[in-house]
């Protein structure tokens, strides 16, 4: 089994090599060994976490598994420096490790793997230091990987690689053309694409690249060609290589832009768009070329004059064809856009933008929306045997197409939600104008004006189905036979989330699967897995036998195989199974006939993730953990009989002091009964007494058996960070009603504090609260209620309600009030006819009986909760004379981006509670600020020594 700690010097054990003994006096060698036991006893005590410790704390990332279950593959990652490409031979049980590998590609068949070899963490740091340009930083290089041998060779100088979904024998790699052999010194250097057979190592290279594409089995290639603007000797073209014979040709040969490349899954037939206006104009008008293997060239299949394409419609850059699975091409087409008037002087004009009352989204959300929206195209069909026609599906009233059957059902869904936009801004109920359309009839059909809810097309395309959140029910309308049908109305349990707390009507548990040729679809209720014929003529069928309800087990289907669509009758169904009461993990089968279907595997005290299975064999890969277990990687080849540990990515968690976690459980004030998970130290004593800190968001005793990694901070304390320096860490669950969220989380948070301060291990006088966003608003408002709290932390709160109501989440630009009224923020009413229940649940218009020292992080790029939140906060304190601080992180976003801010965080949350509740001193930042002139150039990290004892 691997560990990283083969790769690191040897540590907590002492050698002692004694020369020349007879020089050295017994009573000397004596006072010298136990001087050494003495340090041994010391260093042998487990450390506690420090900030130190997060750069080198790994995690697994990217699993992937051959076919034949023979090698898995994955990347451990530290939170900051260099990764490792780890392969595993599982027939041979031997590994390879790559240093500094962060993406690789594994070969279905398992013979090889191909990875890029990034230049080292520490050289590239140096680079940015030195502000070198970027032709100047440190190269990448190729590795290719003989997985049978677990051997490898590097290619140097590698910008990056790419290979087919299926990758058979060829990679593709560009590397910049030598400066030198570019004619015109003032062109930027095109990259070289370098084309290598991993089985023979034989190379092509083609110069000048500008796009490339892979068919899904890697057997044939597509390639542009774009000269330097000044080389009269070079042309436009596009290349096609059939990689298996080692054909190549040219195909088009004009003075072009030719992109987008779309193979069908054979790679006999090859799709693309192309232009004759190569300047930088604002919309470029394309064609659309079409190439087979059998042709000399590729042929123009359709352009803005093709038959069926709406007057003043365009393919653009954006029009994107590809193949369905049948015969048909889908491509998008769009009107032409309106040309920005190039005789407008910019600094004369004015720049505004302007606010509409009956605008159908408000101003900022059509800015958000903007790139996307100039992007938009339209569905539709075209057939490679039917030159110069185009079938026009989607449109500006009815945008959305979801193609049934890998695009080649007969029936295409059409929504949209564009009447119900403005309704959209405060009411988040889905109501969608639905329609089918009919490609053998050319018939449009219309479902219904609105249909409540999201609808989705089956995957053979005969039904469509939605959840309906006003009757709590699912429906399906039949595609052929044109009726709807209640697929649930006689079904005795519920399919609706009934731990829904918001004012909002609630979601469905959700849908699993449907079956082959749509004959059945697999739908949720809160334990079981139902078995549905959306004709209904079968009776459905619990297909989980109700074990689930019996003993609180909650079971999801797992699909290991991305490329399925639709369960088969022969399946063996993998389960995830939680259990709701000892919220233990694991995983049961299903079989779809015969006795006893449902068979347990695996059920324990731990948290399973990563789930991957080899296509062609039982072979399965998966993460384990739990608060104490790093999560690690482990194989099982008998559905979890046994189970093999293949990582240990983390060794040196046993050198610290780490934690445990446990449910505990109290009555509220309410008298309703709560859930709770209490962390403590690994070294706990019963007979010491522990600061508490409490951290809280909506629920969290589900995560009984999660693991945290030590990280900086993006926004909450880290638990076990804090667990491990002495802190006995409390997450409470909040059940909400309407209307009173602050006083909900008040009665659940603060009983459940009392309740823990009950023990005599907990120190009473030295408890805090921490949380963010919606948690920072609770901690923000149960200050207001009670003094029993030593210290208090509040990311991004919500302050005023009565503000925060009319504002804008900026990073969608959609309206609040949304919020208030049907989710989080659980009001559930306008503020114009509850205005009193805004004010209750404000925090700021109580600040004057806040008696707690309160630490506020928020930011001025904030996405979520409007800035101004924390400040009026603050003022108001500050005014009050409450001691206050407000961290706010210079274009920041509500949760920290940059990993250099959320070390800082860290840092400041650990001074803050570790002066409240320990009485460590404070340092500057707290006791005097950093003033603006001081900026980048302290911290105020130290410790002020002139208040020191204060």
């Amino acid at each position: 089994m691997f560990h990283l700690s083969k790769l690191k010097f040897y540590r907590n054990f002492v050698v002692i090599k004694i020369e020349n003994m007879q020089r050295i006096s017994y009573r000397r060698l004596f006072t010298t060994i136990i001087l050494l036991l003495s340090g041994l006893t010391g260093f042998s005590q487990k450390k506690q976490l420090d900030h130190s410790v997060y750069d080198n704390w790994k995690s697994l990332q990217d699993i992937s598994i051959s076919n034949d279950g023979r090698f898995v593959n994955t990347i451990i990652s530290p939170q900051e420096g260099d990764s490792i490409l780890y392969i595993y031979d599982l027939k041979k049980e031997k590994e390879l490790m790559i240093h500094r590998v962060n993406k690789y590609t594994l070969s279905p068949d398992g013979r090889f793997t191909v990875a890029l070899l990034k230049a080292p963490f520490s050289e590239i740091r140096q680079a940015r230091i030195k502000k070198k340009k970027a032709d100047d930083f440190p190269k990448d290089s190729l590795v290719i990987v003989n997985n049978e041998t677990l051997t490898f060779y590097k290619i140097p100088d590698v910008k990056s690689y790419s290979t087919s979904t299926e990758m058979a024998a060829h990679v593709a790699y560009k590397k910049s053309t030598p400066k030198d052999t570019v004619k015109n010194k003032s062109d930027k250097p095109k990259d070289l694409l370098i084309i290598r057979n991993l089985n023979t190592s034989a190379e092509d290279t083609v110069k000048n690249v500008k796009e490339f594409a892979f068919n899904k089995f890697g057997n044939t290639l597509a390639i542009s060609v774009e000269p330097e603007k000044n080389d009269s000797t070079a042309t436009h073209k596009v290349l096609f290589f059939d990689l298996k014979n080692g054909i190549k040709k040219q195909i088009s040969g004009e003075k072009m832009e030719y992109k987008s490349f779309s193979f069908d899954e054979p790679g006999t037939q090859l799709v693309y768009i192309a232009t004759k206006d190569t300047s930088k104009t604002e919309q470029k008008i394309f064609d659309v070329r079409y190439f087979k293997n059998t042709m000399d060239s590729a042929v123009v299949l359709a352009s803005k004059t093709s038959e069926g394409l709406p007057e003043n419609w365009i393919f653009n850059e954006n029009s994107r064809p590809s193949f369905s699975k049948g015969e048909r091409i889908l491509i998008g087409a769009a009107p032409k856009q309106m040309p920005k008037d190039t005789t407008i002087v910019d600094f004369e004009t004015a720049t505004l933008d302007i606010w509409h009352w009956k605008d159908p989204v408000v101003q900022p959300q059509q800015l958000t929306r903007l790139k996307n929206e100039l992007r938009r195209t339209y569905s539709g069909v075209i057939y490679p045997g039917r030159p110069h026609e185009f079938i026009s599906i989607a449109n500006e009233q009815m945008p959305n197409a979801s193609f049934s059957d890998e695009g080649n059902g007969r029936f295409v869904l059409l929504t949209s939600g564009l009447p119900y936009e403005i309704e959209s801004q405060w009411d988040i109920s889905q109501k969608m104008d639905t329609w089918i359309y009919d490609m053998q009839s050319r018939q449009l059909i219309e479902i219904a004006e609105p249909v409540p809810g999201r609808p989705q097309i089956s995957p053979s395309g005969n039904f469509t189905y939605w959840w309906n959140a006003s009757e709590k029910q699912w429906y399906a309308f039949d595609n052929i036979n044109r009726r709807i049908i209640n697929l649930t109305a006689e079904i005795p349990v519920n399919f609706w989330n009934e731990k829904n707390d918001t004012p909002s009507k609630p979601d469905a548990y959700g849908i699993a699967a449907w079956g082959q040729d749509d004959r059945f679809v697999l739908l949720y209720d809160a334990f079981d897995i139902w078995k549905i014929d959306p004709t209904g003529k079968q009776k459905p069928e619990n297909i989980t036998k109700n074990a689930g309800r019996a003993d609180s087990i909650t079971f999801r289907y797992i699909n290991t195989d991305p490329d399925k669509r639709f369960i088969e009758p022969k399946d063996l169904l993998l389960l995830s199974a939680f259990d709701n009461k000892s919220k233990e993990g694991g995983f049961y089968t299903l079989k779809q006939q015969g006795k006893n279907p449902l068979v347990k595997r695996e059920l324990d005290k731990y948290g399973y993730s990563s789930v991957k299975k080899a296509k062609n064999a039982e072979v399965f890969a998966f993460q384990k953990s739990n608060f104490s277990t790093s999560p690690d990687l482990y194989i099982t080849r008998n559905l979890w009989k046994s189970a093999q540990k293949i990582t240990g990515i983390n060794p040196q968690m046993k050198d610290y002091n780490w934690g445990t976690a446990e449910m505990i459980e109290w009555t509220a004030f309410d008298g309703k009964p709560s859930q709770g998970i209490l962390y403590k130290p690994e070294n706990f004593d019963p007979n010491k007494k522990y600061p508490a800190m409490i951290y809280f968001y909506e629920q969290h005793s589900d995560d009984l058996y999660r693991y945290f990694s030590p990280a900086p901070s993006r926004s909450v304390i880290n638990i076990p960070f804090f667990v491990s320096r002495g802190y006995i860490v409390f997450t409470p669950d909040i059940h909400y009603g309407v209307g009173q969220p602050g006083s909900d989380a008040y009665n659940y948070v603060v009983s459940g504090a009392e309740a823990l301060a009950k023990n005599r291990w907990i120190d009473s006088e030295n408890m805090a609260i921490q949380g963010q966003s919606w948690g920072g608003y609770q901690v923000a408002y149960i200050i207001t209620r009670t003094n029993m709290f030593k210290a208090a932390g509040a990311g991004a709160p919500v302050s005023n309600m009565t503000s925060a109501y009319g504002g804008i989440r900026w990073e969608t630009g959609r309206s609040r009030q949304y919020q208030y009224e049907q989710t989080q923020s659980r009001i559930g009413a306008t503020m114009s006819d509850s205005l009193q229940l805004y004010i209750d649940n404000s925090p700021v218009f109580f600040a004057n009986k806040v008696n707690t020292p309160l630490l506020i992080m928020h930011n001025d790029d904030d996405g979520a909760v409007p800035w101004y939140q924390g400040i009026e906060y603050f003022m108001s304190l500050r005014r009050l004379g409450k001691p206050v601080w407000m961290l706010q992180y210079n274009k920041e976003a509500h949760n920290l981006k940059l990993r250099r801010n959320a070390k800082d965080l860290s840092i400041r949350l650990q001074q803050f509670f570790d002066h409240y509740l320990k009485g460590a001193p404070a340092p500057v930042w707290m006791t005097r600020g950093l003033p603006a002139v001081e900026k980048g150039k302290s911290w105020g990290y130290e410790i002020d020594d002139g208040a020191a004892g204060k």
